[in-house]
């Protein structure tokens, strides 16, 4: 039952990323750098692994700054990750655990991720120069 329901969330991530990420201008959008692309997911993935083969879904505490951070190293433009994805989906060059990795980062733990990497957050690489600590902050 519990891998009939992650592979319903699979599928409704590839689902969403299908529906809102490959029209732009009435044309499709394609990944330009397809097989890097598989690889730093790959990557990615490893850099986030919980401990001990614990599932992607029995908690978020698997996700970290450095973990998060790892996706800044993507081969591609933020707006080709999504076509990135549903390509390499398309083609079956996805291993089920970087389907489900990415499946608990986007939706399982998206609250998660989110509060870490927002302005001023935990993960924000550039607290410093934010003046997150100062009283003059722009952010919440």
């Amino acid at each position: 039952m519990a891998v009939e329901v992650r592979s319903r969330a699979l599928w409704l991530v590839a689902l969403l990323l299908m529906q809102t990420c490959c029209l732009v201008s009435g044309q499709a959008r394609f990944c330009p750098n397809l097989q890097p692309y598989v690889q730093w997911l790959g990557r990615w993935k490893a850099a986030c692994q919980p401990q001990n083969n614990v599932s992607w879904f029995a908690s978020c505490s698997w996700i970290t700054c450095e973990c998060l951070w790892e996706a800044l190293a993507a081969p591609v433009a933020q707006d080709e990750l999504a076509p990135c994805f549903q390509e390499a989906l398309v083609q079956s060059l996805l291993e089920q655990d970087v389907k489900w990795f990415v499946t608990s980062l986007l939706r399982t733990c998206r609250p998660h991720t989110d509060e870490l990497s927002k302005p001023c957050g935990k993960c924000d690489k550039y607290r410093e120069f934010n003046d997150c600590d100062g009283a003059s902050s722009p952010f919440p």
